[in-house]
């Protein structure tokens, strides 16, 4: 590309269609020597005037009906092809034989054409290019099936435009009202992104089945995301990169976040698009601020009623969200088994590796894994911002059901947030996100009323021996009884902690209901005795309308 940045600014042609081309090209990925033009260049080149002026500087004697005939062609319907001929300055004079010729835009990109001898099978050493179609040409030996006006080219020329063409073909990612589109794209593909933390130290996150950095995407090639930062056209985009190269993962995943995308649930995070790209798999999804552990210990909450209702309306919004997840329904990808993490199980021989589903159960949709890791806090137009549940799809399968399809190197091991039935080796059922929550929402009223401090104080609080002879933080505690068989209780510092916040001078009713909801049906060692997705959601639902009826519930004590 220098070469031709060189030879623009040689020729001085600081105000021609080719030295706009050259200067405009962004490089991807960061120091990879190559770059793509932004398509909202390329668009000049339907504009009938400069493309006019640029035929005559190249065709000094062009009559006028040729020119006004090249001029419409070039407008209409090959303007990257013009495009990629003027941004490398190789064999421009050949866009009349290309168009005689019948290629435009629609041949892209153009592919290797090798020749064989027929009877010794022998591929030719050197290649020229054919339209895109030819991917599929059955024609023996390929004679004849390169594009004809580069017949008489040089082998480097040929290879120049091969390895140039992508400089105009970065994709465009187009929003659909009522789908989730689906992009599959070759190998040479130059992405429109103008900023890229995948190879940036310590911006990539990890996780055990994908692995999330953030980029931005040139705003000519996308309209999946609009910016609300005027300042900042481009916005932040998490990729989410699959480890799993198998397909039957990737349409897992993708299924169940497009099933919930389409519900538009603000709580829920949306899936933008999905593309295959060097055969792994990439999802695309608005890029969160923080997650909730890491808001909540940047935060210091203000005991005013705005604070208050926010945290209510948040807690509200997940039980919703969650309740969206748990009357999800399909028969295409049903789970009658599982496996939880493998550190999990390392760390802790008792825990089982393989979980039984609730029989009916394996047709409904569940998270498996919520944490405040898993809930993304984004900036909004509501002041304090917004949650959503996030690590979907595949956590519906309450993960892989593989080792193998696992960077166990990545995996957080913690089993802070699971519930007493796993250890038993119970039955798996939707109630287990029910208990998971329940954990999330006591430490948000922990939050609420003490603030970060008051979080570490309440992980002191519940740390215990557990039955394995391992000091953990889990919620519950397992015992033995006189029968031989096990049981488990919430552990004793959570039930303690529970009444310091009821006795909180900064407690309010709504604050007390809270708290009695998530001791009452919440954490609840047995399964049966949880409250469901639905009443969980009906109970705040009618708690947020008191909130907003009456002040003071937020607040004062009745």
């Amino acid at each position: 590309m220098s070469r031709s940045r060189s030879t623009s600014r040689n020729r001085g042609q600081t105000d021609s269609l080719t030295s706009m081309l050259q200067e405009s090209q962004i490089e991807w990925p960061p120091e990879g020597n190559s770059r793509f033009i932004p398509i909202d260049v390329i668009r000049k080149l339907e504009e009938k005037r400069p493309v006019r002026r640029e035929l005559r500087r190249i065709f000094p004697g062009i009559d006028r009906e040729s020119l006004d005939h090249y001029v419409h062609i070039i407008c209409t319907k090959a303007t990257k092809i013009f495009a990629i001929l003027l941004a490398i300055s190789i064999k421009i004079q050949a866009i009349r034989e290309l168009l005689d010729e019948g290629i435009t835009d629609a041949n892209l990109p153009f592919v290797r054409v090798y020749w064989y001898d027929v009877e010794t099978k022998r591929r030719s050493q050197n290649y020229t290019l054919g339209k895109h179609e030819h991917k599929n040409c059955q024609t023996e030996g390929h004679a004849g099936c390169g594009i004809m006006a580069l017949s008489n080219w040089r082998s480097a020329d040929v290879q120049g435009l091969d390895r140039d063409q992508w400089l105009a073909l970065s994709p465009f990612f187009k929003r659909a009202s009522n789908k989730v589109p689906h992009y599959h794209f070759e190998d040479n593909t130059i992405l429109p992104f103008t900023e890229d933390d995948e190879n940036k130290k310590g911006k990539m996150m990890y996780g055990g089945y994908s692995e999330v950095w953030a980029v931005r995407i040139h705003p000519a090639h996308q309209d999946i995301l609009i910016s609300s930062d005027h300042s900042e056209p481009a916005p932040l985009i998490a990729v989410k990169r699959l480890y799993s190269r198998e397909q039957q993962d990737f349409e897992k995943e993708r299924y169940m976040l497009t099933f919930l995308t389409l519900k538009h649930h603000p709580h829920l995070v949306k899936l933008l698009t999905t593309y295959t790209y060097k055969g792994r798999f990439h999802l695309l999804c608005p890029y969160a601020n923080a997650n909730l552990r890491t808001y909540w210990g940047s935060n210091s909450p203000k005991k005013d009623w705005s604070n208050y209702y926010w945290s209510l309306k948040q807690m509200a919004g997940l039980a919703s969200a969650l309740n969206e997840i748990h009357n999800f329904k399909t028969d295409q990808y049903p789970l009658r088994s599982d496996s939880i993490d493998p550190l999990v199980s390392d760390k802790r021989p008792s825990m089982p590796r393989t979980l039984n589903v609730l029989p009916g159960e394996e047709l409904f949709g569940r998270h498996g894994d919520l944490k405040p890791e898993n809930i993304l806090w984004s900036k909004h137009s509501d002041s304090h911002g917004i949650l959503q549940i996030a690590d979907l799809g595949l956590g519906r399968f309450h993960r892989l059901e593989s080792r193998s399809k696992q960077d166990p190197s990545k995996i957080n091991g913690s089993p802070t947030y699971m519930p007493p039935e796993l250890p038993l080796g119970k039955l798996i059922s939707r109630a287990y996100d029910i208990w998971s929550l329940g954990c999330i929402f006591l430490e948000f009223v922990t939050w609420i009323l003490l603030g970060p401090e008051g979080l570490s104080e309440f992980e002191d609080a519940r740390m215990a021996m557990a039955h394995d002879g391992v000091m953990d933080d889990l919620f519950y505690t397992l015992f033995n009884s006189g029968s031989g068989y096990q049981y488990g209780e919430v552990r004793e510092g959570v039930k303690d902690w529970i009444t310091k916040l009821h006795q909180c001078n900064t407690s309010s009713e709504m604050v007390r209901d809270v708290l009695d909801l998530i001791e009452k049906q919440m954490l609840q060692a047995k399964v049966e005795d949880r409250i469901s997705a639905q009443k969980l959601h009906d109970f705040f639902t009618a708690k947020l309308q008191e909130g907003e009826d009456d002040r003071h519930y937020l607040l004062r004590d009745s």
